[in-house]
């Protein structure tokens, strides 16, 4: 089997009763609600996931404003988030000990999207990297902003991102600048995506 794992909203309109002229005007700005720019809290709303370069973002699906979810957010915090995001939980995570960059703990979700996490001193395990493959459901499955996941064209890929193609024992392989990675099924403009990934990286050739 083939492991790889790579290494605002718009507040709400407040409506204020017009007042006479000799009553002062009622302080609105507590009223206001206010992002506090932490993924866990705007993963409340209803949200997706979009895959980036060197971490994951959460789409707000009224309003399309994001949120990033960085590299270095330790395993405890981001397991229960993206339950929440996805609305169910993770399938499986586990230790794989036999990558080169030493032991990756990988959180798999249904979707297919897997989220590795590398131990650091004192123990903590935190988020490294990301890929994704083939669901095993018939569940939403994450794309990159532009909408690029499994299954799309080199074409539709090409005309996102200007990428660099090279042929190795995984098959068609290629790359981003900015550090997204994936293979395709064969080569030309009809080649369609079935892996994708970004960050430390474990991959068997």
């Amino acid at each position: 089997m083939l492991c790889m794992v790579s290494c605002q909203s718009s507040p709400e309109a407040v409506q204020v009763p017009a007042s006479p002229a000799s009553m002062p005007k009622p302080d609105v700005s507590s009223a206001l609600p206010v992002d506090t720019a932490s993924p866990a809290r705007v993963a409340e709303k209803k949200q997706s996931v979009a895959l980036t370069s060197n971490a994951l973002q959460l789409v707000d699906q009224q309003t399309g404003s994001t949120k990033e979810i960085p590299l270095g957010m330790p395993l405890e915090q981001m397991v229960p988030l993206l339950n929440k995001v996805f609305s169910r939980k993770v399938s499986n995570v586990g230790v794989n000990s036999e990558c080169g960059v030493g032991p990756l703990k990988m959180a798999s979700w249904s979707n297919g999207l897997t989220v590795a996490f590398q131990q650091k001193k004192g123990g903590d395990w935190l988020f490294a990297g990301w890929s994704v493959g083939a669901p095993a459901s018939n569940s939403h499955k994450p794309t990159t902003m532009a909408g690029i996941g499994i299954g799309s064209t080199r074409a539709e890929l090409e005309s996102a991102y200007v990428i660099k193609g090279i042929k190795t024992s995984l098959g068609q392989e290629f790359s981003t600048s900015a550090g997204l990675y994936g293979i395709l099924d064969r080569t030309g403009p009809k080649a369609r995506i079935t892996s994708m990934w970004s960050g430390v990286s474990c991959v068997f050739r």
